[in-house]
């Protein structure tokens, strides 16, 4: 493979894009292998004498069958639990004397969408790194599945599972969760799965999950530090050269996005011991990932605007003497089968109607009027500000570097320089205006909803909720 970087993105970590417009950091070094293994290496120097390894594999907890459910997560257990290299109960003993900070938490990660293994070195050492390396192709080729470490792996999980359903305030959240989520796959598919499922999970059917998903074409790995480029590239390369997949790859559950038959509901939830919470969300389609990366850059540019309008709307409410809410906070969250936005308010004691109402209100006076010529001005400079601040806050050390080329490696994206970031930024957003801004609210805050779950210490009643979601007896005062 060359060693120059390509003018243009490589088909390793995204669909073509104009190079003129997204050009890649020229640090990174992309590949890949001909198993399909894709690969990003870089020289980095901070800190000095170091080495992040990444090992990403395209799956998580979504794309688990029913009698599936936890297997993503309980094969990041078992990587830990003994190798065709590494005998069990031996990892620790191992790895201590190449000062490896080592914790499952901290070493291996799953979700809805991936299984993430890492090591960060503190040495180049040649035979450190192949000791370190020889792990990740051993997570990636060679784990084994058997009956003790699995009831192990199971018992671990169950107890992790208890510490959640302990926490009180997790526990709320899970239930306004599932009110917001009502039938989406990736609301049933926690990655710890069910105490059903996990009794249900056998050697044979951990092995075939395994076998379906663990393939080079599924994988993405990342080596950042202070080697030569070259070193790094050769290292992947005689690690993952030799990985072979084995039988037919895994068939990615359906995406289905969440229909639009839920109209503004609400929810009351009566917790004497916490202090009030609501929430004020809509779940929509999610993004198209197979769209190209600028149009993708594009449409997440647009939501980081009108997302600013709105906030600093409801930060002007806020801001008056009777407001009945002390925070109110914009956020989104992509997954597979959705995209949720919610607005997370703390209302003030005994104003929790009132707060959904004055907000809701809000929000829906957005949704028909959209922004004012002056607040997209300043909602671009807002959000201009916010990229060109990356440029002096971006950590330069490997291990974050290494965090974030996997994360869009795993979404198909590469990564910009912050400076360039700037350059697209001023590109794709220079004809923007409030016609625009409104679009692509409308976009995102469409689908189910507005529901809104409020968690009170006192009964509330929900018809007086669904009124004030509802109604116009709330009045805002947004800028105009």
């Amino acid at each position: 493979m060359a060693h120059a970087q390509p003018a243009t993105p490589p088909a390793a970590v995204g669909l073509p894009a104009d190079p003129n417009l997204l050009r890649w950091d020229p640090s990174i070094r992309y590949g890949v292998l001909p198993n399909g293994l894709r690969y990003a290496v870089q020289h980095n120097a901070l800190p000095k004498g170091g080495v992040a390894l990444r090992l990403g594999i395209g799956v998580g907890s979504f794309d688990e069958a029913d009698d599936e459910r936890g297997a993503a997560h309980m094969i990041e257990h078992l990587a830990f639990d003994g190798t065709r290299s590494f005998p069990e109960h031996q990892l620790d003993l191992i790895f201590a004397p190449l000062h490896v900070a080592w914790a499952r938490d901290r070493t291996a990660t799953s979700d809805l969408k991936a299984t993430i293994y890492q090591l960060d070195l503190p040495s180049t050492d040649a035979s450190e790194l192949t000791t370190a390396t020889r792990w990740l192709n051993d997570v990636a080729e060679t784990l084994t599945f058997a009956d003790p470490a699995m009831a192990r792996e199971r018992a671990s999980m169950e107890s992790e599972r208890r510490g959640r359903a302990a926490d009180t305030l997790r526990a709320l959240r899970a239930k306004m969760d599932a009110f917001e989520d009502g039938d989406l796959r990736s609301a049933a598919r926690l990655p710890i799965g069910t105490p059903e499922s996990l009794a249900a999970l056998t050697p044979a059917r951990l092995q075939s999950f395994y076998d379906r998903w663990y393939r080079p074409d599924n994988a993405v790995v990342v080596m950042v530090g202070d080697l030569p480029i070259d070193v790094l590239e050769q290292k992947v390369k005689a690690t993952f050269g030799d990985w072979a997949p084995r039988g037919s790859a895994g068939v990615r559950a359906p995406r289905t996005p969440p229909t639009s038959n839920r109209a503004a509901d609400a929810l009351v939830l009566t917790e004497a011991s916490l202090p009030a919470i609501a929430g004020i969300c809509r779940v929509a389609a999610p993004d198209d990932v197979t769209a190209p990366s600028d149009q993708r850059l594009h449409t997440l540019l647009l939501r980081g605007l009108w997302e600013a309008i709105l906030q600093a709307r409801i930060n002007t409410l806020k801001s008056r003497k009777d407001a009945p809410f002390i925070e109110a906070t914009l956020n989104d969250e992509v997954r597979p089968d959705s995209l949720k936005t919610c607005f997370g308010v703390i209302p003030q004691p005994g104003q929790e109607v009132r707060a959904v109402g004055m907000i809701e209100a809000e929000i829906r006076r957005f949704a028909a009027e959209g922004p004012t010529e002056e607040e997209t001005d300043a909602g671009l400079e807002q959000v201009r500000a916010s990229v060109r601040g990356a440029i002096a806050s971006t950590s330069h050390d490997s291990r974050d570097q290494a965090a974030e080329i996997l994360t869009r490696g795993l979404d198909n994206l590469a990564r910009l320089t912050p400076r360039e970031g700037l350059r697209a930024f001023d590109i794709l957003m220079e004809d923007t205006r409030p016609a625009t801004v409104r679009a692509a609210f409308a976009r995102d805050w469409s689908g189910w909803g507005p529901l809104a779950p409020v968690s009170s210490p006192k009964p509330l009643a929900q018809d007086a909720l669904r009124t004030a979601m509802t109604g116009d007896e709330y009045k805002s005062t947004g800028a105009k």
